[in-house]
C-alpha cells in the first residue's frame, strides 16, 4: 500500500555508502575478512566476525521471509512496575 517495504534495510545493495552493502556477496566477504583482520590485530574482540556472520544471516532470513510474505515484524513492549512506588 505504498511506501517502502519494512525489509528494505535488510536487502542487498551495491551502494557502498549504505549499511545494505554488507548484504551483497562482496560486502559479506569484505565485512567478514575485515573483522578477522581486526580480531588478529586485537582491535576487535575475538568472535566478532562470527557474531557478524550470524547477525547477517539472520537479517537475510528475515528479509527473505518478508519477500515471501511469511514473516511480518511485530513490536514487543515490556512494562515493569517500579520497585519504589511514589504516591
Amino acid at each position: 500500500r505504498g511506501g517502502k517495504p519494512w525489509m528494505l534495510p535488510l536487502m542487498p545493495s551495491w551502494n557502498p555508502f549504505t549499511q545494505r552493502f554488507q548484504f551483497n556477496w562482496f560486502g559479506l566477504r569484505l565485512t567478514k575478512y575485515s573483522l578477522k583482520v581486526m580480531e588478529f590485530l586485537r582491535l576487535a574482540p575475538a568472535g566478532t566476525s562470527r557474531t557478524q556472520i550470524l547477525l547477517q544471516s539472520g537479517g537475510m532470513g528475515l528479509a527473505r521471509g518478508g519477500e515471501l510474505g511469511i514473516f511480518t515484524p511485530m513490536y514487543l513492549m515490556v512494562g515493569r512496575v517500579p520497585l519504589d512506588k511514589v504516591d
